[in-house]
């Protein structure tokens, strides 16, 4: 035993009245991640306890003031099958004046505002596709068809199908429509990019580094439906989509194409403020220009999820992986004076080559 303690926060589990029966999967999920944080960091000698956020914040903060520990490892995702409030969460712990994993509550602020985070990376030079913002249906649209039309606020693919690309005005005023019905929130409405599918996972917090690129690949996709990272690929093991995709890591790219894109990538990860662990997903055009259309701080770090594969592909195990996680943001807590505890031992981590 190294003599730390860690208490791993996470959502239980809970079923909303908005979006659709089928969101209810990817929330669920989180529970495969709890027990498998849990498992790696028993191995690594650390003593462990869980916290689930339920109904009561009270009783959680409750959960958290009482409990001595030298760090919270951060798996909450929302409360109430409401996303957007995991900011709220990171901002107890800073109250608390708690180390805890991931990123800080501004940075959970900005993913939750795709336009916001779309505006920055824009601003700031980065690539991604153009787009607007529908409060309502609109009327006139500057952009170039087919455009793709996703929730502003969710993650985890919520909203996102096959009748999420739409190729004439009428068919986006239906979709914006539909998205504002059943989500409750504007949609994003993006140029879509018909190129590869790439995932680049950040691990570090001062020093971020670019573990191997991802690709998703769709040798067996149906006919007619564009190639799109939908709910259905993501969650529903049952559906067509879910079968028709695979992944190749490392991604099969020159190296000049898969150090721009791993650059971007850091630049993205540095500019939201990320910290510990992070992933990138980008389109690649046919003629190899990269598009960011998604920045996800604290993503699903699942055996199985596309950061695990990258950590895998660098020469880590899921344990090392879940070690570097916490290792990191220990040393934070250190830095930062919230604990007093030697920091615990880190795994050798995996350095990309920028030659």
């Amino acid at each position: 035993m190294n003599g730390q303690r860690i208490l791993i926060a996470y959502n239980a589990p809970r079923r909303e009245q908005r979006g659709r029966a089928i969101d209810y999967v990817s929330e669920a999920d989180v529970l495969e991640q709890v027990n498998a944080v849990h498992a790696a960091l028993l191995e690594l000698g650390y003593e462990v306890m869980l916290a689930p956020l339920q109904k009561s914040i009270p009783a959680f903060m409750d959960r958290l003031s009482r409990t001595p520990t030298d760090l919270v490892f951060n798996l909450v995702e929302g409360w109430q099958g409401e996303s957007r409030f995991h900011v709220h969460v990171a901002c107890l712990y800073e109250l608390l004046g708690v180390s805890f994993t991931g990123a800080p509550p501004p940075t959970l602020m900005l993913a939750t505002d795709k336009w916001t985070t779309k505006m920055m990376l824009h601003q700031a030079g980065l690539p991604v596709p153009a787009g607007l913002l529908c409060s309502e249906v609109p009327g006139r649209v500057n952009l170039r068809f087919p455009v793709i039309v996703k929730p502003v606020h969710e993650d985890a693919s919520l909203g996102i199908d096959a009748e999420s690309v739409v190729y004439s005005v009428e068919d986006l005023r239906r979709r914006v429509a539909w998205v504002i019905q059943n989500y409750h929130q504007p949609a994003l409405v993006e140029e879509y990019i018909d190129g590869r599918e790439l995932n680049i996972a950040i691990l570090g917090d001062q020093i971020p580094e670019a573990l191997p690129i991802s690709e998703i690949t769709f040798p067996y996709w149906p006919a007619g439906l564009p190639r799109i990272c939908s709910y259905n690929v993501k969650w529903m093991a049952d559906s067509e989509e879910y079968h028709a995709v695979e992944a190749e890591c490392p991604a099969a790219l020159e190296e000049e194409t898969a150090l721009r894109v791993q650059q971007i990538a850091i630049a993205a990860f540095q500019l939201l403020g990320c910290r510990d662990y992070a992933r990138v997903d980008m389109r690649l055009s046919s003629d190899h220009q990269p598009y960011i259309v998604e920045v996800n701080p604290n993503p699903d770090i699942s055996p199985d999820a596309g950061l695990t594969r990258s950590a895998m592909a660098s020469g880590r195990s899921y344990v090392q992986l879940v070690g570097d996680i916490a290792a990191c943001a220990l040393k934070r807590g250190e830095r930062n004076g919230r604990h007093s505890r030697p920091a615990a031992r880190r795994s050798a981590v995996y350095q990309p080559n920028f030659a």
